[in-house]
């Protein structure tokens, strides 16, 4: 994976150079293996490269001729495919073996929009045509590479990472939307960041730049697009076995694709069936595979699992023991990496200390479990649904009641739609969900009441919880300069999933299988294909979600927010501080917490150990026997490998 990084000046004069070298800088963890640049007259690029294909001079970018430059960021797994079909389509003499040179001729020959249609993979760029003096930026159709612009006057940047533009451009956090962060909101979006008018270029989309008028906007893969009544109708009239082996012709494919690779690759593994399914399968077509998981030491420690998963494998996994005193130590650090507070996902912590781990092997990417919840519905909470409505038949009985005098009703039960925080919550968003949700129930009126929930819900986790999923995998993986792919967010499974019926995602079963969702099985088409791959305590593994030591068990001193971010954006007295430190749920207090660090980094621009140290000084764990060591933010010699054969 790759860093890129870039200004258009649009009125035609010459950019600052060191302002694009700078901002390449603050991303060298994203490419390590070749720094370029480029001085295009008005236009400025730069490319931080991590070598995975053609590992050669000739690859390096930003890639250009006499006519075009491209600096581009991902893997496109079709890239043989279409390499063949420029050949023979347009005489091309290719001189390297790279996917970078073949979307580089692609854009060139087909155009921007026709190219995007047809390439397969992760990506970002930007790609610039001189003739026309147009600048395009580009993302993925489910937005796992990121690329974000910002507009200064005649000025256009944009970067891989939010942190490349605020600290180049000495860009400070937005109050509102930053205090808002602490909703889970800043990790969600598929759109707007907590830099005022630093802005993410959208899922399926590109931006035109040109010389003269507003950038131009353009749509070139929705996700409801997928929504298809023939597949969907074809789907629901194949047999289930038929199903599964469909579904599992998809998968076998989308993993050998994304094994190819001219660098060590390997796997992050937790013991759940999604990653474990992706070893089994990919460990077919790479003997070589490494192995990689986090230990999260203590009663939720899967470790157990991964080593069922090794040694019915025949492969040994390397083991980073990650004990709780360690969120402290590396929490500062790894928001800086983050860019944004560790609301959602503080496990992020440690996969930044086994993304780390595999590089130190010398791994420079890894295929990683994430969209598979998603599309197949593996959360526990989707499942309980209908014991939840059981559960509440005496109250629902008795508000039938009370809806008699809807005044009363409202007051009662009053809809977190109808409240401010609600409303506030949703405009922060842009209405981004909600509005998803409305376009979906147009496009899903032919199916079945219970296909359609179960669609909707794989297309609103898609657009929402796994935004922030790939936002922790890109920032963490590339923390440690790892490429992370994803086998089960090949396109032809996405499209899949959004037409597959829902008895194929949430099947019944005779077995207990999970007291949250008794005899209702989750991943039914998952868990069906592992049983070709996996042992049965695998198959049937409940889900854990990666389980850390997180906001809820912190305590704060009196102290913390002195003299801090938060302070100086509310004007907080130390009364204040004191009060609601003491006396506000500690789960919601740990997470101001993660605010308060992230504005202490780019709000105040305090030094990451000075906030460390502040850190270490006045934030308690539970647990008595709990040392924190401060030699360095993140350290390795917990890493170890584990022979399962």
């Amino acid at each position: 994976m790759c860093g890129i990084a870039g200004v258009y000046q649009r009125d035609g004069k010459q950019p600052s150079n060191e302002r694009v070298r700078e901002m390449g800088q603050l991303m060298t963890h994203r490419g390590p293996d070749n720094f370029g640049f480029e001085n295009c007259g008005p236009v400025v690029m730069s490319h931080n490269r991590l070598s995975l294909l053609d590992l050669s001079e000739a690859a390096n970018q930003p890639f250009s001729n006499e006519g075009y430059v491209l600096s581009y960021n991902g893997e496109i797994y079709n890239f043989r495919e279409l390499r063949q079909k420029i050949t023979r389509e347009y005489g091309v003499d290719f001189r390297t073996t790279s996917d970078t040179e073949v979307l580089f001729q692609l854009l060139i020959h087909e155009g921007v929009e026709a190219a995007l249609r047809q390439v397969r993979g992760m990506f970002a760029f930007a790609f610039y045509d001189r003739a026309s003096g147009s600048v395009f930026l580009a993302r993925d159709r489910m937005g796992i590479k990121p690329l974000y612009f910002y507009c200064q006057g005649d000025n256009i940047y944009w970067a891989s990472e939010i942190k490349a533009l605020a600290k180049s451009l000495s860009l400070a956090p937005d109050p509102i939307r930053t205090l808002f962060a602490a909703n889970n909101l800043a990790e969600k979006s598929n759109e707007y960041t907590l830099f005022k008018g630093v802005t993410s270029v959208k899922p399926g989309t590109f931006l035109r730049i040109g010389p003269t008028g507003e950038p131009k906007h353009v749509t070139y893969y929705d996700l409801l697009d997928d929504f298809d009544t023939a597949y969907y109708s074809e789907l629901k009239s194949m047999s289930s076995t038929a199903v599964v082996a469909e579904f599992e012709s998809l998968f076998v494919k989308s993993t050998q694709a994304m094994l190819v690779s001219d660098a060590p690759i390997g796997a992050f593994v937790s013991g759940g069936i999604d990653s474990s399914l992706i070893s089994a399968v990919a460990t077919r077509e790479n003997a070589d595979l490494k192995l990689f998981t986090a230990d999260v030491v203590g009663k939720d420690s899967e470790l157990a699992d991964v080593k069922t998963l090794a040694k019915h494998l025949g492969k040994e996994f390397f083991d980073y023991r990650y004990e709780p005193e360690m969120m402290l130590r590396d929490w500062v650090n790894v928001t800086y990496y983050y860019d944004s507070p560790i609301v959602i996902h503080v496990n992020s912590i440690p996969f930044s200390n086994v993304a780390q781990l595999a590089r130190d092997t010398g791994v420079k990417a890894v295929l990683t479990g994430e969209g598979a919840d998603e599309l197949f519905l593996g959360y526990p909470r989707l499942l309980s649904k209908p014991y939840e409505t059981l559960a509440k038949l005496p109250a629902s009985a008795i508000r039938s009641i009370y809806k008699l005098v809807p005044r009363l009703d409202q007051l009662l039960f009053p809809d977190n739609k109808l409240t401010p925080i609600g409303f506030i919550n949703n405009l922060v968003q842009g209405f981004e969900i909600t509005r998803l949700k409305e376009l979906a129930s147009g496009r899903l009126e032919r199916r079945s009441p219970r296909d359609r929930e179960s669609q909707l819900m794989t297309a609103t986790l898609l657009r929402e919880h796994l935004v922030t999923l790939l936002h922790r995998n890109d920032r963490m993986g590339m923390m440690a300069s790892i490429e992370a792919r994803f086998p089960f967010l090949d396109e032809s499974i996405v499209k899949f999933a959004l037409n597959l019926p829902s008895k194929y995602k949430i099947g019944l079963s005779s077995r207990l299988h999970n007291y949250k969702h008794p005899f209702r099985t989750d991943k039914w088409i998952v868990r069906k294909t592992a049983e070709r791959y996996l042992p049965p305590s695998l198959v049937h593994k409940k889900k854990k979600g990666f389980p850390v030591l997180g906001h809820k068990y912190i305590r704060l001193k009196e102290t913390f927010f002195r003299n801090g971010w938060l302070e100086d954006a509310l004007t907080l007295g130390s009364e204040t501080q004191k009060y609601f430190i003491n006396t506000q749920d500690p789960y919601f207090v740990g997470k101001l917490a993660s605010v308060e660090i992230f504005g202490r980094i780019f709000g105040l621009n305090q030094p990451l150990d000075e906030i460390r140290d502040h850190l270490l000084e006045n934030v308690e764990l539970p647990q008595s026997s709990v040392r924190v060591s401060t030699n360095g933010a993140h350290q390795h010699s917990a890493a170890r490998v584990i022979n399962a054969k």
